[in-house]
């Protein structure tokens, strides 16, 4: 197998598994890698990246300490026929938060 070196462009879940699936040693990176190493990408607490995944409990907490237990999963096919696994998280707790409407749009 060969290798392939690409731009961020071509970074998604699907071309991974393409290539994954193919053995193909694969150099590329993820579509927003360059974003996630900019300061304002780092103090954005909209950011699942920057929140802490509890693993045992298959939870995340946010920046305020509030935890988002899982409550379901599904499945969605991209254009392409891809298809996605979702993951979807709740916090009960978030209606008197100061931090919410810098952290999500949802009511």
């Amino acid at each position: 197998p060969g290798t392939v070196i690409a731009d961020a462009g071509y970074g998604s879940e699907e071309n991974y598994a393409y290539l994954e699936g193919e053995a193909v040693r694969a150099i590329v990176k993820y579509n927003t890698y360059h974003k996630e190493k900019t300061k304002a990408w780092k103090k954005d607490i909209s950011k699942l990246d920057n929140w802490q995944y509890d693993e045992a409990k298959d939870s995340w907490i946010c920046p305020a300490g509030r935890r988002l237990t899982f409550i379901r999963e599904c499945k969605e096919k991209n254009e392409s026929g891809y298809e996605v696994r979702k993951r979807h998280y709740r916090s009960t707790t978030c209606a008197e938060c100061l931090l919410k409407a810098s952290c999500t749009k949802a009511r």
